[in-house]
């Protein structure tokens, strides 16, 4: 569908649920329950593409299935049931020992956890980034920014130079 087509059925402000990166039939990704927040235009490339509420770059429309409101709403509450819930942290105060180390215990239990959804969306980033081959921002953005995350960081996100680069001995 081209730009024109789009715009022509569906208004900023569509449900859809978008896939930046790879759509999920092609490997691994990441689906978005969002709402478009711009319309379809041709990107610099010449391809069709859309802004998406929650993303900082646009999203080919081969990416994006516009979806009914009921659809968008179920898929938008699973969504949220799915979430994990962090407990806020409690003033310690004048805890004894036997009170705090079951806690920071805990505390670390709780970064440990939260390590893999940032590796994730690191991952996300990089899928996204490197498929803009081409893409003078997106080129910008590898060599300025990503290579400024630790080698080993980068590595977990995918990136096979920097594997590479530790295999190596490099860090």
């Amino acid at each position: 569908m081209n730009a024109a087509e789009f715009n022509a059925l569906y208004s900023i402000g569509t449900p859809v649920f978008a896939y930046p990166g790879i759509r999920p039939e092609d490997g691994p990704g990441t689906r978005l329950v969002t709402r478009t927040r711009t319309e379809a235009q041709l990107s610099a490339f010449g391809d069709p593409v859309v802004w998406v509420e929650g993303e900082g770059s646009y999203i080919c429309l081969t990416h994006v299935d516009p979806v009914a409101e009921d659809v968008w709403e179920a898929a938008r509450e699973a969504e949220k049931q799915a979430e994990p819930t962090v407990a806020t942290p409690q003033r310690l105060g004048h805890a004894t020992r036997d009170e705090t180390i079951p806690a920071l215990l805990a505390t670390i239990k709780e970064l440990r956890a939260s390590r893999q959804p940032l590796i994730d969306a690191l991952t996300r980033v990089h899928h996204s980034m490197t498929a803009c081959v081409g893409d003078e921002w997106a080129m910008e953005w590898l060599g300025e920014v990503w290579t400024q995350i630790p080698l080993h960081v980068r590595a977990l996100a995918g990136d096979q130079d920097a594997a590479s680069e530790l295999g190596e001995g490099g860090a």
